[in-house]
């Protein structure tokens, strides 16, 4: 029997090199390590909240992005932006070091050179995923996700451990600009990975890929739209959640910024757990068993944290490692099941369009999530309640407010289209239907 990996162009594991050393680079830059730098720093939730959404919601220029990535090709167009961001990271690693500035001006920069860090990826990103959607046939996809997000996982593990371990004790700025300096050394390395991904050559696909596509063509094509109402909802549950975990750990638990770095690193082991399995599964059962799955886990990890914010568990050591463990899992379920179903429910035509569609709606959910947490979490206060055996802070009702959301989007998986038959007939009519319109599109 051929082997699934056969059914790769050759060179496409070059993506994985590049995952595991880009993974490097944004668990520091976006993660939590530039979370416990802000935070020393003097920042609010509101202002976490702002750092945490800069790089979901500048993917809404992947819209106006994709009309060039026939021109300038897949490979170059994620290589300039890559590169770009790179350059920012070593700016980064600059402003711990600038201890001649006060706190607020430290901060003010460093949201600013994030502003851009994430303004040139929104930009580039929008030549990823139809790239490995062509490089990819999707009998090798749920195979090829999971692989990749093994080597995501791996990548974002090291980062946190080396960090921990540069932060450890009393952490002084030197140690922060150390900590970014790894996250811009993995970036330069994963671009010698970038380079050798193969390029799609022009042609016929990339051609109807590249077709322009009105927004009303998009939305109603009936998978796309089921799966962007899931998403929706669903990215503003865990949208913020490793943003806040952080800060409840950090503050209200009082764990120390290595500990807290510890803590995290075990959501990647249980991600790496649980991925060998996901891909295979997704293949053989389809999206939506791996998506509902990940949503239950989800569920049950955000009671724990609920549990340990109105004190009726203590928050341990132990404790949080086996919710980290199985929020990884979860999370690891979760990506490799919905990116699945995103590829599946892109039409050929017009399938860079459709990408960034969904990366922007998705993005505006995990952008505006932290943002609106945050600002109730800053207008909550020092609130205090009991009731009973529970006593009710600001993160004990955020925690609620996230698991009565997730029991929603439970309710929405259902709705996500499964059928392959279904998925190639309704394809051929969106097919039809986005050439009219784009022609229209064109002339207008």
């Amino acid at each position: 029997m051929k082997s699934w990996t056969a059914l790769y162009k050759p060179g496409t594991f070059n993506a994985h090199g590049f995952s595991f050393f880009n993974a490097i680079s944004f668990q520091v830059m976006m993660g939590a390590p530039i979370i416990l730098y802000a935070k020393s720093l003097g920042a609010t939730s509101a202002v976490l909240g702002i750092i945490a959404a800069l790089t979901p919601l500048m993917t809404i220029f992947q819209l106006p992005a994709a009309r060039f990535l026939d021109r300038l090709g897949y490979r170059n167009f994620v290589l300039l932006g890559w590169a770009a961001r790179v350059v920012l990271i070593f700016l980064i690693a600059a402003v711990p070091l600038l201890t001649f500035l006060e706190p607020v001006t430290k901060l003010a920069m460093l949201i600013s050179a994030l502003f851009v860090f994430n303004f040139l990826r929104g930009i580039s990103s929008a030549g990823w995923l139809p790239w490995i959607t062509a490089l990819v046939p999707d009998e090798a996809r749920g195979r090829f996700l999971s692989l990749d997000q093994i080597f995501v996982h791996a990548g974002c593990l090291l980062a946190l451990v080396l960090s921990a371990l540069l932060l450890a004790g009393q952490v002084d700025s030197w140690e922060y600009a150390l900590v970014f300096l790894v996250s811009a050394l993995g970036g330069s390395l994963s671009l010698w990975f970038l380079r050798r991904i193969p390029e799609i050559e022009p042609g016929e696909t990339t051609r109807r890929s590249s077709v322009p596509v009105p927004w009303l063509a998009m939305l109603r094509h009936p998978p796309f739209r089921r799966l962007l109402e899931f998403n929706g909802l669903y990215l503003v549950v865990i949208g913020s959640l490793g943003v806040f975990t952080v800060e409840f750990l950090r503050g209200a638990a009082d764990f120390s910024a290595s500990t807290v770095l510890w803590l995290s690193g075990f959501s990647f082991l249980g991600a790496l757990g649980a991925l060998p399995a996901c891909g295979p599964w997704a293949d053989r059962f389809g999206n939506r068993p791996l998506i509902r799955a990940a949503v239950c886990v989800f569920g049950v990890v955000i009671g724990a944290w609920w549990l340990m914010a109105v004190g009726l568990l203590e928050p341990q050591f132990s404790t949080v490692v086996i919710v980290n463990v199985l929020s990884g899992a979860a999370s690891a379920a979760f990506t490799v099941g919905n990116s699945r179903a995103v590829m599946s429910a892109m039409p050929e035509m017009g399938r860079n369009h459709f990408a960034a569609l969904f990366s922007v709606i998705a993005s505006l959910g995990l952008g505006t999530a932290p943002v609106l947490w945050g600002l109730m979490l800053d207008a909550l206060g020092t609130f205090e309640a009991v009731t009973g055996a529970l006593v009710w802070r600001k993160h004990a009702v955020y925690f609620l407010a996230l698991l009565v959301l997730d029991l929603l989007a439970l309710a929405l998986v259902g709705r996500i289209m499964e059928s392959r038959g279904a998925e190639t007939q309704t394809h051929g009519l969106a097919d039809a239907r986005i050439k009219r319109l784009g022609s229209l599109w064109q002339r207008g």
